[in-house]
């Protein structure tokens, strides 16, 4: 009896060693044949895609940001995914503008043949592997890379490519990994053949063709790894680098990534400790994209005749020299940050722009918000930035036109600032440039007119100017310990010789403040028809707006309802994201920049101007003077010129010169400025306010900004 029960227990004990030998030899022949589930893991994506990429785009968790609200995720055949805030995105006020504007073209039209061609490769995956793969589980639920090439780096010198050739990385599941090491048997391969995809091994790499897919798409595996790319160049790079190739440096180590992308988001997260860092990190080569680099050509345009404030900007910016842009996208509840890294080409720097970018940097405490405290919040856009304030002014100076430069400095001969006749311009600068410390702030704010009414004459204070929809600018400076009277002296020198400058000085008490501000009016100053000014404290204040001038006095004293910047919720809420030193800080309000850009857009749609025939006759006698200096030289005075000439082609060329003043309170402007307008007006009407805060070196600029949505 005994003996008979042991039998069942000897058949159960065979049949289940039998069992675990044949799982044993199946986990093997897997192993062996197909792929090792206990392979593990490569270390970081980054550091598989080669250095010298001209594009990089990588997304961790992918899928939980595409996912809908019950976190499904189904790719689509004819649409590319949209992100989950795509919706509200869709449905704010202004992004039917934007979506039409230049900007956005031509990000679509170079970056969604790339996300398409992704995007059908990954549907034939999903496709022919009859469902088995899920793109959201197996492919995209980790992490996704997109890296690629828009010039052919095989050739010397480099020549731009008609289609980029592009590599996807992603992170895969085991049931993908199993899916390969089946693909990679000719068994399988004739199955994939008969149902119209031909899949043919070329080494370690699958060359996939046919049903539907444009050309060929190359395929290698590494770990759990997969790389599909549409050119055999870069994933061969790729390979490489996986295997510890030392000709082959990888891009997640290259200096471009660590301080363009690891090193601020890792400053970032410090800060923002209730935000875990859902970012989409970016790197760029500007100058590959064909559409930038023509356009950077072209702007900003150091001779553009028509704009005094392209002229001044082209002295700062060169974006031919913008050799990348690395950084992030930074993702949390209606606030989107970026971050990163421009790397210039510091051989491109003009002597302004070597000195401008050597800028020192210095405690915010000390030099940022001592100026923020005296920005209205009724401001449009602020700025400040630590420079060298001589230079800056000598750029301005060179920005002038040959005519107005040598009208300017007829003028300044018959001045005399601190006791001594001046020559030109240049030593202008020299002598004022002592004065001011390296530093300066800048405050716009939509012009609104000044009718106030002189009660003695009952006329306007300011005359009408030259219509014009540039705002109200104001410049601050830092004055040195000691230098404050250079300044007052040239506001005084202003005063004593205002004929000279066609100007009607006024001297306007600000309410309840001790310090007056000085207007000078000339009816051909477009937009305001004045230039203001006041010394107060450590400040000198130079706007083309007494009203601007005075509600900064009454920000800075807090006298009467207008609030400092430095007290506006919305910055408030990003001051701990400020270092404690900085370079440079820009601030814009996108309620208040609306009606600015309205201006724009209402100028811009007037095209030949007829000139209002009370200012032509106004501004008559000084436009005669100006041609007679310009153009008539030869002839001493209006007296001493032949009555034929002075009613013939000397009155032609007046009036030619006051249509040609006339036009330019357009700020250069037509019809042709109309999207780029409608585009910045779409995105100020997203967004509530943003800021950007930049370190400057010679050889990088360094930014931080976030931008506070309204959808």
């Amino acid at each position: 009896m005994k003996q008979y029960k042991s039998k069942p227990r000897r058949i159960w004990r065979t049949l289940g060693i039998s069992f675990v030998v044949l799982v044993s030899l199946l986990m093997l022949a897997v192993v062996a044949l197909v792929f090792n589930p206990l392979e593990g893991s490569l270390r970081d994506v980054p550091d598989v895609v080669p250095r010298e990429v001209d594009f990089f785009l990588r997304k961790r968790n992918l899928i939980a940001d595409f996912a809908d609200e019950k976190g499904r995720f189904q790719l689509q055949k004819d649409e590319l995914p949209a992100p989950a805030f795509w919706q509200a995105l869709v449905e704010s006020d202004g992004f039917t503008e934007l979506r039409k504007g230049p900007v956005a073209s031509d990000l679509t039209r170079s970056c969604v043949p790339v996300l398409v061609q992704a995007r059908d490769a990954l549907l034939k995956v999903q496709q022919d592997s009859n469902g088995m793969i899920d793109l959201a589980r197996d492919l995209a639920s980790q992490e996704m890379v997109i890296a690629g090439y828009y010039e052919d780096k095989t050739k010397q010198p480099f020549q731009p490519l008609q289609q980029p050739w592009w590599c996807l990385y992603a992170r895969i599941s085991w049931r993908v990994r199993f899916g390969w090491g089946l693909a990679c048997w000719s068994i399988v391969q004739s199955q994939l053949r008969s149902q119209g995809l031909d899949v043919q091994a070329e080494g370690e790499i699958l060359v996939i063709r046919g049903n539907g897919i444009q050309g060929s798409i190359y395929a290698a595996r590494r770990l759990d790894c997969l790389m599909l790319a549409n050119n055999k160049y870069i994933l061969e790079q790729s390979l490489r680098l996986v295997d510890g190739n030392d000709q082959e440096q990888p891009f997640g180590q290259s200096a471009r990534y660590a301080d363009g992308v690891t090193h601020p988001i890792e400053r970032w997260s410090d800060v923002n400790t209730d935000f875990g860092a859902n970012a989409v990190e970016f790197s760029l080569a500007p100058n590959t994209v064909d559409p930038f680099r023509r356009f950077s050509m072209a702007w900003p345009n150091e001779a553009n005749k028509d704009s005094m404030n392209e002229r001044v900007l082209a002295s700062f910016l060169k974006l031919a020299g913008w050799n990348s842009i690395t950084g992030a996208f930074l993702f949390e509840p209606q606030r989107l940050s970026v971050l990163g890294e421009v790397v210039l080409n510091s051989h491109m720097h003009t002597k302004f722009q070597q000195s401008f970018y050597k800028a020192e940097k210095q405690a915010r405490s000390e030099w940022l918000d001592p100026f923020l405290r005296m920005v209205p919040d009724t401001a449009c856009a602020a700025a400040a930035l630590r420079m060298p304030v001589g230079e800056f002014l000598r750029a301005m100076n060179g920005a002038l036109q040959a005519s107005e430069k040598s009208l300017l400095n007829d003028a300044l001969r018959n001045c005399t600032l601190q006791k001594q006749q001046l020559v030109d311009s240049t030593e202008l600068i020299e002598k004022l440039s002592i004065a001011f410390l390296p530093r300066a702030g800048f405050v716009f704010r939509r012009n609104v007119p000044d009718k106030s009414i002189n009660p003695e004459t009952k006329q306007q204070w300011i005359p009408d100017p030259i219509p014009s929809p540039m705002p109200q600018i104001a410049w601050i400076f830092w004055l040195r310990p000691g230098q404050r009277a250079i300044a007052e002296d040239f506001v005084d020198m202003l005063s004593r010789h205002a004929s000279v400058f066609r100007f009607s000085p006024l001297h306007l008490k600000v309410d309840g403040l001790p310090e007056p501000v000085t207007e000078f009016v000339n009816p051909q100053i477009p937009g305001t028809g004045e230039l203001a000014m006041i010394v107060f404290n450590d400040f000198m204040v130079m706007s083309n707006s007494g009203p601007l001038v005075k509600d900064i006095l009454r920000t800075r004293y807090s006298y009467g309802q207008l609030r400092p910047l430095i007290q506006n919720e919305a910055y408030q809420s990003i001051e701990r994201e400020l270092p404690r030193e900085l370079n440079g800080f820009v601030w814009l309000n996108g309620s208040n920049l609306i009606p600015v850009l309205d201006d724009y857009r209402k100028a811009s749609q007037v095209e030949d101007r007829d000139p209002d025939m009370g200012w032509m006759v106004e501004n008559r006698a000084n436009a005669e003077r100006m041609v007679l200096q310009q153009t008539f030289t030869q002839y001493k005075s209006l007296a001493s010129m032949p009555q034929q000439v002075r009613n013939g082609e000397f009155a032609d060329a007046v009036a030619q010169y006051l249509r040609e003043q006339w036009a330019k309170g357009a700020a250069g402007i037509n019809s042709s400025d109309l999207p780029a307008i409608d585009q910045l007006r779409a995105m100020a009407t997203m967004f509530d306010s943003t800021y950007l805060r930049v370190d400057l070196e010679n050889n990088y600029i360094r930014f931080q900004g976030k931008v506070i949505t309204k959808f």
